[in-house]
């Protein structure tokens, strides 16, 4: 071999190097440990997270402020509204009419228009339930894939007591919206939801039970039977309790532990405990993927009944974080579904 051809045998090798160190670095970034900010601080008891595709935006509620908050994910901004009306517990966008929500207050649902003037004018009741119960207030809230709203209530609150077996989880539609159907009684503390892609699932919480129940589901009706637990805090050793949740594109559940700190991966299947992410705040309550890509996962907390010294370890507490690079990403939201919402 004569020295030119050295020469460029050494040239060729050294690029070759260079490109293979490129590659790894590369492929390095598809592998790197998931990235937690902190997006919107000063909450008290953030909840109720839900993702609008249609337009690139958060929606998210804090129920002891009695506010219903907006992230533009374009532009970063944040915007809010004052229900003032009583706890306000989810906010869902409605289909086909941009910035129309349906929320919660107190016990009742509501259509809001997001850009109506404030004050409570601007709700237009569709439903109160648990009538007779005046303790009662509404929690979680979903849509499901024809566009039924799905929401619990829970009992009397008292510090961190709940008068137990005095809610009620109920499906409400635009035809039975002034007498929602009765879909499980008695519960709790009704909490996360979540369906499966093929929609033959839907996943179910019920905070004090300590578990992710899961039922058959018929998405033409609306029906669900054969409940039975697919994960158990206890049997598993999670500490919290299950409060929110969501599902990932690969059918994994993705459920917040409220007073552990941390929310947990688990295949829906299964019921395999599969990845646990720490949180900087322990009151953990909801998770939601949103993102142009449905990649981000949006995590709220609460930092409701803690003391001045729990406050000091956990200053973040009451605040919305987002989770990047957990290697996966979410399904659309589905959105409420109501005819001539806009003229109601």
């Amino acid at each position: 071999m004569n020295k030119q051809h050295q020469t460029n045998m050494k040239a060729f090798m050294r690029s070759l190097i260079v490109l293979i160190t490129v590659v790894s670095a590369c492929g390095s970034n598809s592998n790197s440990a998931p990235l937690i900010t902190n997006v919107c601080r000063g909450g008290i008891h953030f909840e109720g997270p839900h993702w609008s595709k249609t337009e690139n935006s958060l929606y998210w509620v804090d129920i002891s402020k009695q506010m219903v908050y907006r992230l533009d994910g374009e532009t970063g901004n944040i915007t809010k509204r004052e229900i003032g009306y009583g706890p306000v517990t989810f906010a869902i966008t409605v289909k086909d009419n941009p910035r129309l929500l349906v929320v919660s207050a107190r016990s009742e649902v509501y259509l809001l228009p997001w850009d109506a003037p404030t004050g409570d004018g601007a709700l237009r009741l569709l439903s109160a339930v648990d009538l007779g119960l005046p303790e009662n207030r509404c929690n979680d809230g979903k849509a499901d894939a024809k566009g039924r709203l799905w929401f619990g209530t829970m009992g009397k609150e008292e510090g961190s007591y709940i008068d137990k077996d005095q809610g009620t989880l109920y499906m409400m539609d635009e035809y039975n919206y002034v007498h929602p159907e009765t879909k499980v009684r008695p519960v709790s503390i009704s909490n996360g939801m979540a369906w499966t892609a093929d929609n033959k699932f839907m996943f179910y919480i019920d905070s004090p039970t300590k578990n992710i129940d899961v039922f058959d589901f018929n998405l033409n009706t609306g029906a669900i039977r054969n409940r039975r637990t697919l994960f158990s805090f206890q049997a598993n050793n999670v500490t919290g309790d299950p409060d929110g949740m969501t599902i990932d594109k690969d059918g994994n559940l993705w459920v917040a532990c409220n007073g552990g700190a941390k929310v947990i991966k688990i295949d829906s299947r299964a019921g395999k405990l599969l990845e646990q992410h720490k949180m900087p705040a322990s009151q953990v309550t909801s998770a939601v993927w949103g993102g142009h890509d449905l990649s981000i996962l949006y995590v709220t907390t609460s930092r409701r009944g803690m003391s001045p010294g729990q406050l000091a370890l956990e200053p973040e507490a009451g605040s919305l974080f987002a989770i990047e690079n957990t290697g996966t990403s979410g399904l659309p939201e589905n959105q409420f579904v109501f005819a001539d919402a806009a003229r109601y």
